[in-house]
């Protein structure tokens, strides 16, 4: 039998048009369409005893697929990981892989390399140190405080812990009338630092701060009247108690009044006077005394000033008709 080329150009032709058509109908049923999704990057195969730093949480893609499969779609059923091959510490670039479902193509990945810092994983010894907080109560003092361990193991990247010598905890003692035990938790800040143990205890003791009774000395300012002078000084009490921490007492010998101003003055001079507090006490009881200072015609003064008892010193003041002056007198210790 003859084969029929015209027939058979028929047959291909409407072939052709059949699969044209079904093309068209499907592209505007079903069209191809892009679609961009945030996903998750993970590291896989990542050594032990390394850390890496610097690796974004998620990345862009941008896939192609038929509008059926892409609508059906979710970032969960892509996956993007980048792979740490080289164990060296530093900086590495590391590419971007991910994985599409069957039918989707993957047209970008942002960013397609990520840039990290890779260091090994090291411990180190450091040791504790405590700050105080507040003020404890009054007339108490806070000692050093002891640390059980005093030393604790951190662990980290090498660099981290390269700039770490010491970790510290606080303790408040405001108010504390006796001695403090905390158990306190032992914290860098860096989440990549870990600490062993994460707890200490300090002991914190609080006891009374030490005294000291020291003379009171009077301090006067200022002459008096002309033709008069200084004579006898008398304190009421002559002593009194000091409150400061040991170093501070070993370098006091004498608590003073304020200045009194006996400029002019013809008579004798009697009132209650505030005491200064030393500096770095943290009381002087009592904090007001009583003075007497006696006031002589300077012609009769030898009559009727009685000699020095020897527990006060003699000042001498020179003749008022002299014409000589002191701006200020120093202090004179008071008579017992």
């Amino acid at each position: 039998m003859a084969f029929n080329w015209q027939d058979m150009s028929i047959r291909i032709l409407a072939l052709l048009v059949a699969v044209l058509l079904w093309v068209y109908v499907t592209n505007e049923q079903n069209p191809v369409t892009d679609q961009t999704y945030n996903i998750p990057l993970v590291m896989e195969d990542k050594p032990p005893g390394y850390v890496v730093e610097g690796l974004p949480k998620a990345v862009n893609i941008r896939v192609k697929g038929t509008m059926s499969v892409i609508s059906t779609l979710k970032k969960e059923n892509f996956k993007a990981r980048v792979k740490l091959f080289d164990t060296g510490t530093g900086e590495q670039e590391l590419p971007v892989e991910v994985s599409t479902p069957p039918g989707i193509e993957l047209l970008q990945v942002i960013p397609q390399v990520v840039r990290v810092n890779v260091d090994k994983v090291v411990e180190k010894t450091v040791p504790v140190s405590v700050s105080l907080k507040g003020d404890v109560q009054d007339g108490m003092q806070a000692g050093e405080p002891v640390l059980k361990p005093p030393v604790v193991v951190i662990e980290g990247p090498s660099k981290i812990l390269a700039k770490i010598d010491q970790v510290g905890v606080t303790v408040d003692v405001s108010g504390a009338d006796d001695t403090l035990e905390r158990e306190m938790a032992v914290d860098t800040g860096i989440d990549a630092v870990t600490v062993r143990p994460g707890l200490v205890a300090v002991t914190v003791p609080v006891t009374e701060l030490p005294s000291k009774r020291l003379p009171v000395r009077i301090r006067l300012s200022g002459q008096p009247a002309a033709g008069y002078v200084v004579g006898q000084t008398a304190v009421q009490p002559s002593s009194v108690q000091v409150v400061a921490r040991e170093e501070v007492l070993q370098g006091l010998t004498a608590v003073s009044t304020m200045q009194v101003d006996i400029t002019g003055i013809a008579a004798d001079v009697e009132r209650d006077v505030a005491l200064v507090l030393p500096d770095g006490a943290k009381s002087v009881h009592p904090d007001r005394v009583s003075i007497t200072v006696r006031i002589f015609p300077a012609a009769g003064r030898e009559q009727e000033n009685p000699p020095p008892s020897g527990n006060e010193e003699t000042m001498t003041q020179p003749p008022a008709e002299h014409g000589t002056g002191n701006a200020g007198m120093p202090d004179v210790p008071g008579e017992e």
